[in-house]
Formats: C-alpha cells, structure tokens, sequence
C-alpha cells in the first residue's frame, strides 16, 4: 500500500500574516471612539448649557397645580350630575314611593351620559333606595345596580346635614371622601325636595379615587397619591406604600394659604420607589372651597432629569441617527470580512463531525484565520487519508476472520463474501443506508465468528448432534456477541452474529425473540443466508434445486422468516 501521508515539514510551515485580524478591528474601532467623544462632548455641552433642574421643577409645579384644578373640576362635574337629577321630573315621587324601577330608567341615561362612577339615592331617612355603580373595566354603558336596605350612608356627616337641611355660605350642597366596600369615593351629596318643596329624599354623585389618579395622570404624566390628614396613605399610582410623616403632613396643611402663583416647591420630598428616584409636590386637598379632608401628593420621575428640550432631543436623535448608520454599515462589513471565512469554517467541522471527511475550505484572505483554513485542510486531509487505511485495515482484517472460519468450518468457499453482498444488496432495497449499512456488512462478514469456540469434535462430527451438543452449538450467536463486544467499532455490527438464528415466531435462539423485536438487520441476513446455503454444495449434502428453496421461503415465510423481507428478496432476485 503506498504511504500518501502529508509530510510533517509541510504541516508545520505556516504562511507569514500580512494583515492581523486585531489591526483590521483597531484601526476602524479606534476612529469610531474619537467620532463618538466629539459626540458625547457635543451633548454634553448641550446638556449642560439649558436649565434642565429648574424646567423639571416648573414641570412639577405646573403637574401639581394642573392636578389641584382638576380635582376642582371633578367636584364641579359632581355637582352638576347631582342637580341634574335632582330636577329631573319624576325622580321625587319615585324616592318617595320607594320605587327603584322607576327612579332607574329616570336616572340611568344623565348618569351614563355624564360618565358618573356611582350614584346613590337615599330616602328621608337614610335608607338605600337605588345604588348604581359603573363597572370597573366595563363599557361606558356597563352598570350594576342594587336596591333597598339600611345603608351606612345615612351615618355620613354629608348625608345627615343634607337630611338636617342644612346649608353653608357655598349652598346645601356637601362633598367629603368616603370608604365604602366598593373602595375609596370623593362624593358630592344634595337633596331631593318634591312639589311641594318638602325633601324627598338625598342624592350622592361619586367618583373612586383610582379613577381620579388615572384621569389626573392622563393629563399631565404624574403619578398621584391621596394622603389623609394624618399623612397615612388612601391611594397612590405609585406601586409600593410611601406614607407622609405626620409632621410633613401638618406642614403642608398649615401652609395650604400661602400663595400658588409662585414657584413654591418647599412642600416636597423625594421618594424611591423600585430604584426609581422620584419627587413628590404636596398641597392641601380641600372640597366645597375650605374644607380639609386630606393632602394631594404629585410626582414626577427624576428620570425627567435628562429630558432635552425639542431641539437639543432633535440634535441628539439625528447625531446618534449618523452614528448608530455608520457603526451598522462599519459593523456589517467588517463582520462580513470577519465571520464569512469563520462561518465556513464551523460549517466545515460541522460536517467534519458528521464524517464527511472530503471536504475542503477555501482560504479566501491573508490573516490568522487564513492559516487556520489552511491547517484545518491539512488536518482533515490528514484524517481523511488515516481513516482510509484504518477501515481498509479493519475490513481486510474482517475478510480474513471470515476465511479462517469457512475453512475451519469446511463451509462452501465464499460463502461469507456472497451472504454479505446479498444482505447489503437486500438492506440497502430496504431503506438502510450510511454507516447503518456499513454496520451490516461487518456483522455478515462475521455472522457465525461465535463459532471459533465450538469444538472440533462437535463442528466436525459426521450425523446429527445429540441434545448435549446441540446445546453447545447453539451458544455460537452470544459466544461470537461476547468476543466482539469488547471490540468498540464494531458494538454496532454485533446484530447479525448475535441475532441471525432468532425466528420471527419466536423459536428461535439464543434470545427468543419474535416478530419485530429481532434486529432488521439480522431479519434481513437471515432469508439470505438460508438462500445461499440451501442453493450451495456443502460436504454433507448436494445443493437443493433454486424453485424447492424459494418454495421453503415461502412456506415458512410468517414463521420462521419476516414475510416482508422474504418478498422483497424474492423480488429482487425477480424470482417471486
């Protein structure tokens, strides 16, 4: 056999580097870096030219007296549901007569038209007559209603100076915040008077404080709290409890006379909530003009910080626009030049560990990673050639197992060769294929290597076995298993010498196995190799007619052969 190995002194000489991969990222990378500090100082100076503390500041006053005014707002929208349906014709005589029916389809459209949250009527004397409650996530026109029952209502100090028939400098109209099982409410209470000008009843037009958090932070981005007087928190937007000192608190309410017109941020404090730093505005959270039910608490996100005003955000968008288009366009080529060669490569070992050992890469540059092509080439070559000769040596070594057995065994010469050509031949028409295949050609090669152990006196003996030898040759399958498994590269070809005498109804030995459970591989040698020694002369007996054998395969096809297998022989002999 002729040495083709690849000599050392080739393998060992590596081409000079005209251009290393670390000058080709450098250089580009380096100018990059200069390009994005002149950048960065530009910003900078942009940043710190404009007054950013002082506009978060008037954004944070402006969000605490916008959100003051909306409350007012919604108190003034409380109102004037409340007078809506305090005039509507129909609604006195339907309190009176405690008739819900009625007082809802009187009252249900005013409500939904005017987007209340809750509504409550109440008789005389404080008892519940209809409550109508929108749904929380519902449509605009989703509301649950109740009616009748004792109400704790009639215990508000808003419902009892109504019922007393009270009245202030503002009218006999009273708001103040309520905590009912539904939640926390801002209501606005009135009464009801009948024709004859005497009360019919009381009226309360609410709205939930989530709700007013939600509307406030629509309008101006920042996030509310209801705090009560005692600086305990009811509400807050903000996920997490951050109650007010009571201290802080009572500073805050003493100063709710001191002018809003200017620029006063000393009522604030600053929060951190999930590592997010805030500050919070505090003012005071009066109804019906001076009356004190609690604080109203504003905050903003310092995040805001480093907000830019329009123009210096359109500098620095179309600054990083020019930047982000040429580190991408930079980026593309230079991972281009860089990973194209390298992805040929990983797609070379990937087929290298596959075992396809032919392929080669072309070095397309003339770096480090050119060399490495060029060495990965010489080394698969290399592999590619050692593999060669160790299968030939392997296969060579397999024949000459074979050879030693036929002539041990006095079987017909070539028996071996023959059974396994048919066995491939036959594997092959049926679907096996790759190394699978080369795996069935090695266990027929070695088919009967079991019986190197069988003794002479029994492999030789003229006339039939008695049931003690019998037993002995019929531990040639495990003994030829037993031998080989030892051997790695050939684990996988041990089907055939373990399994070739096992018959498909399960009398066969040494295992027993029946029907799908013996190897295809070993079903498959099985049909051939009883072909090819029933047609072949033996010392012991002359070779049977070609038509008596194929009638003893389909006789027995079913019981001791895979009927599949025994047709697809047949038909590939173009005998069936």
């Amino acid at each position: 056999m002729t040495d083709q190995r690849i000599p050392l002194s080739d393998i060992n000489r590596i081409p000079d580097v005209r251009l290393s991969i670390r000058t080709k990222i450098t250089v580009p990378y380096l100018i990059l870096s200069i390009m994005l500090a002149v950048a960065a100082a530009y910003v900078i100076t942009q940043l710190v030219t404009e007054n950013v503390v002082e506009r978060y500041n008037k954004q944070l006053f402006e969000a605490g007296k916008i959100s003051s005014e909306l409350l007012v707002g919604y108190e003034t929208q409380l109102l004037e549901t409340l007078r809506l349906l305090s005039n509507v014709e129909g609604v006195p005589t339907a309190i009176l007569a405690n008739d819900p029916g009625k007082l809802r389809s009187l009252s249900l459209g005013i409500i939904a038209n005017d987007r209340q949250e809750a509504v409550e009527f109440l008789d005389v004397k404080g008892n519940h007559v209809l409550s109508i409650h929108h749904v929380r996530g519902g449509n605009p026109e989703d509301y649950e209603v109740t009616t009748g029952g004792q109400s704790f209502f009639s215990g508000l100090a808003l419902v009892k100076e109504v019922l007393d028939q009270k009245s202030d400098a503002r009218g006999d109209k009273f708001a103040d915040l309520v905590t009912s099982e539904s939640g926390d409410f801002l209501y606005v209470s009135g009464p009801v008077y009948d024709l004859q000008n005497e009360l019919a009843g009381v009226i309360l037009v609410g709205r939930s404080l989530p709700t007013l958090a939600e509307d406030i932070y629509s309008k101006t981005f920042a996030q509310i709290s209801f705090y009560q007087l005692s600086g305990q928190m009811i509400f807050s937007s903000l996920p997490f409890s951050h109650n007010l000192t009571p201290e802080l608190a009572a500073y805050t309410i003493s100063h709710k006379n001191e002018s809003s017109t200017t620029l006063d941020l000393s009522n604030q404090r600053n929060l951190t909530l999930v590592d997010i730093p805030f500050t919070e505005i505090l003012g005071s959270w009066e109804v019906r003009g001076d009356h004190q039910i609690g604080v109203l608490g504003v905050a903003l996100s310092k995040n805001s910080l480093v907000e830019t005003s329009m123009v210096s955000r359109w500098r620095i968008f179309l600054l990083v626009a020019v930047t982000l288009l040429l580190v991408i366009l930079l980026g593309f080529n230079l991972a281009s030049a860089i990973t194209e060669p390298l992805r040929r490569l990983v797609h070379a070992s990937q087929k290298v560990a596959g075992g396809d050992l032919d392929i080669m890469v072309d070095p397309k540059s003339n770096d480090e990673i050119s060399v490495l092509t060029e060495s990965f080439n010489k080394m698969v070559a290399s592999l590619n050639q050692s593999q060669k000769q160790l299968i030939q040596t392997y296969d060579e070594t397999l024949e000459g197992w074979a050879k030693a057995l036929e002539l041990r065994d006095k079987e017909t010469e070539g028996h071996s060769k023959r059974v396994t050509k048919l066995t491939v031949q036959l594997a092959a028409e049926m679907g096996v294929d790759g190394q699978a295949l080369v795996n069935v050609r090695r266990g027929a090669l070695l088919h009967d290597i079991g019986k190197m152990g069988t003794p002479d006196a029994i492999l030789h003996k003229n006339g039939s076995l008695d049931p003690e030898e019998w037993q002995i040759i019929k531990q040639h399958p495990q003994d030829g298993y037993d031998l080989l498994k030892q051997i790695d590269y050939l684990v996988p070809a041990l089907e055939i010498p373990l399994c070739h005498h096992e018959k498909w109804d399960g009398s066969g030995y040494p295992g027993g196995l029946k029907g799908e459970e013996i190897p295809i591989a070993a079903r498959i040698f099985t049909v051939v190799d009883v072909f090819d020694a029933m047609t072949t002369d033996r010392p012991y007996r002359q070779a049977m007619p070609c038509e008596e054998v194929i009638q003893y395969l389909k006789d027995h096809s079913g019981i001791y052969f895979d009927p599949a297998v025994v047709d697809r022989f047949l038909r590939q002999l173009d005998l069936a």
